[in-house]
């Protein structure tokens, strides 16, 4: 039993520090391409929005809405361009308005 906890007191802490460095790598390898919203870059005539203090998707819908568009469906496009699971945003994520 002395052998091993030697051996442990030699060299646990050099694979807590290698097994947290694999898992900053790892980590930030995951992050690295995407932004607050998880989206690729805007194509063609889609609009980047940063969201404000106060806004919700429905508002940032309505602000970019056509008379004759429906702004519930726009919200729904909006929601699927930029891979959001739900309504909630935070001020200074950025959004593609995509162009309908």
């Amino acid at each position: 039993m002395s052998v091993i906890s030697g051996w442990m007191k030699s060299n646990g802490l050099r694979i807590v520090v290698s097994l947290l460095i694999a898992l900053l790598l790892f980590t930030s390898f995951l992050l690295l391409g995407t932004k607050a919203s998880g989206t690729m870059e805007p194509s063609g005539q889609e609009q980047v929005v940063t969201v404000g203090s106060g806004d919700s998707l429905w508002s940032i819908a309505s602000r970019y809405a056509e008379r004759h568009d429906d702004v519930g469906y726009l919200v729904y496009t909006i929601k699927n361009r930029n891979n959001l699971t739900d309504t909630l945003i935070i001020p200074g994520q950025q959004l593609i308005i995509p162009d309908l």
